[in-house]
């Protein structure tokens, strides 16, 4: 009796009819495993959007919350995780059972699933309209010192090319809603999906030239002029660099490797890069303005407002002591305050000794002062 290789038999399933038919164990397994790989793909870009949505809610500044590029930032991040998340839940749905997926009936598959996947597609198309207009108003803000004609086409030009990423997602969420809807196969739908994966990966490069130039430029000219910290421009420069080369690798190797849902981390990574680079320069640009301005501390928690709220959460015992050592001074009538920069502790000795005659004002007063970058983000 010739051998029998167990792992490469048929099994026979029958239709609701009775109808017969044979599935090779193989092709079992290469559904099973493409579950596994694309759940663990999708499970961890979900993580790190959830993660990276908290650290922006935490590390960002009150009053850059208003802002339109972190309403956009916090939009796509959302965005991203109701996509994922929606993508996540269909293969829990009776459209991943190995009988409705190898037979084609669906008549056991609920509502909710339909109406699930069709979220799934609406999520994505907002985060590509999300992840466009924030380009574009990034490339305006970085560019505002350019000519006026130069900002229109500027201007022009990056609407077009946001346009048309968008308009093939467009087409590509009302095509598969209706694949999903009549429970059909989407092969047919392969190449509207690469071209939306080609214009958007060429989109993305365009926006981030635009940084990498402009910021490089004015990084150039600023060595020049004997500024060489590493500044919030730097970080944005290097975020740009990031964000124009890893996304369109993704893209190049989804059309060489068989990886599972390999295209949906490019959309991920830029939406993931933009509001870190935005973190990143927030956090430099605080450094330095704290490095530059550090002073006697006055206690009245006036800079309290400008505090992220992670600070606000993880130090408020520090900026209380602060306030307490400050109000728990001897106060003397009505006393005349000179607000001078740090001077040695023998001299603070000795003012507070003179306080309980009169009125002492220190004669040798220095205004420190700097200059603080503009935030880019």
């Amino acid at each position: 009796m010739a051998s029998l290789d167990p792992f490469t038999q048929n099994v026979t399933f029958h239709t609701g009819d009775g109808t017969p038919f044979e599935v090779n164990m193989q092709d079992i397994d290469t559904f099973l495993q493409y579950c596994i790989q694309i759940c663990t793909n999708y499970g961890a870009q979900l993580g790190a959007s959830i993660v990276l949505f908290v650290i922006l809610l935490l590390l960002t500044r009150p009053e850059k919350r208003s802002s339109s590029v972190f309403i956009l930032n916090c939009a796509a991040l959302l965005s991203n995780v109701g996509r994922l998340f929606c993508q996540i839940v269909y293969f829990t749905t009776d459209f991943v059972r190995v009988y409705a997926y190898f037979s084609g009936d669906f008549s056991q598959v609920p509502t909710s699933a339909y109406a699930n996947s069709v979220i799934a597609v609406v999520f994505y198309t907002i985060l590509v309209i999300c992840i466009e207009a924030s380009l574009v108003l990034q490339v305006q803000v970085i560019c505002a010192n350019l000519g006026r004609v130069y900002r229109q086409v500027l201007l022009s030009l990056s609407i077009v090319v946001a346009l048309i990423p968008v308009g093939f997602r467009m087409g590509m969420m009302v095509e598969n809603a209706i694949t999903i809807m009549a429970a059909e196969s989407s092969i047919h739908l392969v190449w509207l999906q690469s071209a939306e994966n080609i214009t958007a990966t060429i989109s993305i490069c365009f926006f981030c030239a635009i940084f990498v130039g402009k910021l490089g430029f004015a990084i150039r000219q600023r060595r020049r002029l004997g500024v060489r910290d590493f500044g919030p421009m730097k970080v944005i420069f290097v975020m740009g660099c990031q964000t124009l080369v890893i996304p369109a690798i993704f893209s190049i190797i989804h059309y060489i490797a068989a990886v599972p849902a390999l295209s949906s981390n490019v959309v991920t990574l830029v939406t993931i890069s933009l509001p870190l680079s935005s973190i990143w320069a927030g956090v430099t640009l605080t450094k330095a303005s704290t490095s530059a301005g550090s002073g006697p501390a006055t206690g009245t928690g006036s800079g309290s407002s400008g505090r992220n709220l992670w600070n606000v959460l993880s130090f408020p015992v520090l900026e209380s002591r602060n306030t307490t050592t400050t109000s728990s001074m001897p106060t003397m009538n009505p006393v005349s305050t000179c607000y001078a920069d740090n001077g040695s502790s023998k001299q603070l000795k000795q003012q507070t000794d003179t306080e309980e005659i009169g009125i002492t004002v220190e004669h040798e007063i220095t205004v420190q002062s700097f200059k603080r970058e503009r935030d880019m983000v």
